[in-house]
């Protein structure tokens, strides 16, 4: 008898060995709940470590700045240009060797400033190895481009300045850039009279065109309004790709030419005409990184000042706070919490 019952009792077992459709169902439910707690909590994590080394690339770069300053008594100039004996004008702005450029050697950078043909444009073919060369600190983690280097670089003006549009090769790309200031009166006119100026020295006149290239370096005396109350780099990232309010607009080759984004900005070791560092009175951050600040990060983007020390501005930041933050001696003085 007992026999019989331990047989019954073994073949149960047997049959029970599977899940039920119920059982699978709510296993399976289990899982999703998991996973939608989960997968979040790591993508914050992760997106945390990017945050603090886009934090570090910046501090290193501002006190690379602040280095440069000491040992040079000006700022890295925006515009390296090689010898030349003709009258520079604006389009050759578009080729100098750029602020970063400089900078290299403030940054354990000097084998490849060393590698730089300074006595050429930084466009010219021969420095295709070195301005291709991808340069971490110059890069923030979370952006995430359509490009990952800077396409369809130009060919250098000619012997007499006029532009040649021959595409040469490529740049490695900058997540960083500095702001020139504000302009208070929007226009669709280059006038600097508009601007309220930033860290960065300024063009003497584009008016009248060509330009006369004199630019005059800042020091960081400067900044009247104090260095812990001005911007001198903040992210800009995803170019050359045009992103509007976290959301991609034009990957290049753009779609609409006059959509207001230079491609040739985004280079690391290539300058850019100086009103495409111009930071416009009602723009707000992570509006647009065709200028302005822009960042990946949500709520908000990183900015280095010129006291050495990095800040995340909120995206809900005050705008008057957010001008006067960008300019260097307007008196609008303002504390940072």
């Amino acid at each position: 008898m007992w026999q019989l019952i331990a047989a019954y009792v073994r073949s149960g077992e047997a049959r029970r060995r599977g899940f039920s459709l119920v059982e699978l169902l709510v296993v399976l439910g289990i899982i999703g709940l998991l996973l939608a707690i989960t997968i979040p909590a790591v993508q914050a994590v992760r997106e945390s470590g990017r945050k603090l080394t886009c934090q570090n690339n910046l501090r290193q770069v501002v006190l690379g700045i602040a280095n440069h300053e000491s040992t040079k008594g000006a700022l890295p100039s925006l515009y390296n240009a090689p010898p030349m004996t003709r009258r520079q004008n604006i389009m050759d702005e578009f080729h100098y060797h750029s602020w970063r450029t400089v900078l290299l050697p403030q940054i354990e950078q000097s084998a490849l400033y060393d590698q730089c043909d300074l006595q050429k444009f930084a466009t010219d073919p021969a420095n295709q190895p070195t301005i291709n060369v991808e340069v971490s600190t110059f890069l923030c983690p979370s952006a995430t481009p359509t490009n990952h280097t800077v396409p369809d670089i130009y060919a250098p003006p000619a012997a007499d300045g006029t532009p040649i549009l021959q595409v040469i090769g490529t740049a490695a790309r900058s997540d960083y850039e500095v702001l020139g200031g504000v302009n208070f009166k929007p226009s669709g006119t280059i006038d600097l009279q508009n601007v309220k100026l930033g860290a960065w020295g300024e063009p003497k006149s584009y008016d009248p065109l060509p330009a006369k290239n004199a630019y005059r370096q800042a020091r960081l005396r400067d900044l009247t309004d104090g260095q812990s109350n001005t911007i001198l780099v903040a992210e800009r990232a995803g170019r050359p790709d045009w992103y509007l309010e976290g959301e991609l607009v034009d990957a290049y080759p753009y779609d609409d030419p006059n959509n207001g984004m230079d491609h040739h900005q985004a280079a690391w070791g290539i300058s850019t005409h100086f009103w495409w560092l111009i930071f416009w009175q009602d723009q707000g951050i992570n509006d647009s990184n065709s200028n302005g600040i822009y960042s990946f990060h949500p709520h908000g983007a990183h900015t280095g000042l010129a006291d050495g020390s990095v800040r995340f501005l909120s995206k809900s930041i005050d705008q008057e706070t957010l001008n006067a933050l960008v300019t260097r001696a307007s008196g609008d003085v303002v504390t940072l919490e």
